[in-house]
């Protein structure tokens, strides 16, 4: 296993890009289910089901804050332009 020390700026950066992305996604797909849950009828399960979720894009939000902090705002990469051009 490298060390930290051993990552370069650009590759810290990217690493950076790629977890914010992911987040990105994943909170994304608990907010889409919460629509599907408020779309069923009402239950015990239901709001026990929508707390958990909430708990978990809350906890979500709070790693993506939290690495944001990190996030060099002159640092672009388009991800998606990235992994075309790899060959």
């Amino acid at each position: 296993m490298k060390s930290k020390t051993e990552m370069t700026e650009p590759d810290f950066q990217k690493l950076i890009t790629l977890v914010l992305a992911d987040l990105t996604i994943r909170r994304t797909l608990l907010e889409n289910r919460v629509a599907e849950v408020n779309e069923e009828m009402r239950s015990l399960e239901k709001d026990a089901e929508l707390e958990d979720l909430d708990n978990q894009i809350t906890a979500i939000q709070a790693d993506y804050d939290h690495y944001k902090e990190y996030a060099d705002p002159s640092f672009n990469i388009d991800l998606d332009q990235y992994y075309h051009s790899m060959k």
